[in-house]
């Protein structure tokens, strides 16, 4: 008997179980959560005060995460929005700004004469108080200026007719470093970069992690205590042969080729080209050496070494260049 009153009760947990009992003993079926996707962030809103198609000079903004930033656009009077134009970056130097760039190292008249369009970005300042391109380099800033670049490359192409295969990157110094960086952490978007009197930090040497091959044009002078040509452990700068080292491998280049010297007329001084050829692509490298000068973009109205004029050869360069190397 007390086996079966034993077997009764086993039964009836089994049926009370079975049934989702227990508790409120309503014997509803338990009900489970539906799992909810992540939620994603909107993306910050992108503002500008640039008007579509407007030609000459134009002071523009934008703005982005509660950041205004300022940039030069110069927009030639050839330009036509029934064809798509090639663009080129011109950053300035430490301390500098836009209005000084566009002035120094003048790649207008280039830009009249190829039609392109012409855009000169003004950085932020860092903890000392002086306009910086974040290249955690000699100084310290708390801003993206890859994911400003990235943005303005938008909102241009947003508001213009631009080839999305022939934009491109020039800088004096500071901005030259700044290039190079972009060649490292934006090489999606560049077709080449050229660096006047710049180089690599340590960081974005070690760092560097470039989608693509870049060609690459590097302009620096023999005297240049700034950013001396063989670098500086102190002031964090990578010597300018080990920065065209590091491109020559990524971009699968045969050794240099040192040109004959040419004397630049009326100075001391001469240039030496260090040619990177046979580069994937179909593309080379430059290092247009150039002994006798300091700190200075060559050819600059404002310098007294004229030649070889870095606005006039940084076009060269880049105009033989798209995003997937030589232009057939």
């Amino acid at each position: 008997m007390k086996v079966f009153r034993l077997s009764l009760t086993l039964l009836a947990t089994q049926l009370l179980l079975s049934c989702g009992g227990g508790g409120g003993g309503s014997g509803a079926p338990s009900i489970q959560p539906t799992p909810t996707a992540p939620v994603t962030p909107p993306t910050p809103a992108v503002s500008s005060n640039l008007e579509s198609q407007a030609q000459g000079t134009i002071n523009g903004t934008i703005s982005y995460e509660d950041i205004d930033r300022a940039f030069i656009l110069y927009v030639p009077s050839s330009y036509s929005s029934s064809s798509k134009q090639p663009l080129v970056f011109n950053f300035h130097g430490y301390g500098s700004n836009a209005s000084e760039q566009m002035a120094y190292g003048d790649l207008r008249s280039q830009a009249d004469a190829n039609g392109f369009i012409l855009v000169h970005p003004e950085a932020l300042d860092d903890i000392y108080g002086r306009s910086y391109w974040n290249i955690k380099g000699w100084s310290q800033s708390v801003h993206d200026d890859v994911k400003f670049t990235e943005n303005l490359i938008n909102l241009l192409m947003d508001k213009y007719s631009i080839n999305a295969e022939r934009i491109y990157s020039t800088g004096m110094s500071n901005g030259g470093f700044f290039s190079h960086h972009l060649a490292c952490n934006l090489s999606a978007s560049f077709a080449a970069v050229a660096s006047v009197t710049g180089s690599m930090t340590y960081d974005t040497y070690d760092k560097c992690n470039p989608r693509k091959p870049t060609p690459v044009m590097q302009i620096h002078g023999s005297l240049d205590t700034t950013v001396p040509f063989k670098g500086s452990d102190t002031l964090n700068m990578k010597p300018i042969m080990d920065v065209m080292e590091y491109w020559k491998t990524n971009n699968g280049c045969d050794d240099y080729l040192l040109s004959t010297p040419q004397i630049i007329p009326g100075t001391l001084s001469w240039a030496e080209t260090y040619l990177y050829d046979n580069c994937l692509n179909g593309t080379q490298n430059i290092l247009l050496y150039v002994q006798g000068a300091g700190h200075i973009w060559p050819g600059s109205i404002f310098e007294s070494i004229k030649s070889p004029d870095a606005s006039h050869r940084v076009w060269d360069f880049f105009s033989k260049y798209d995003i997937n190397g030589v232009i057939q």
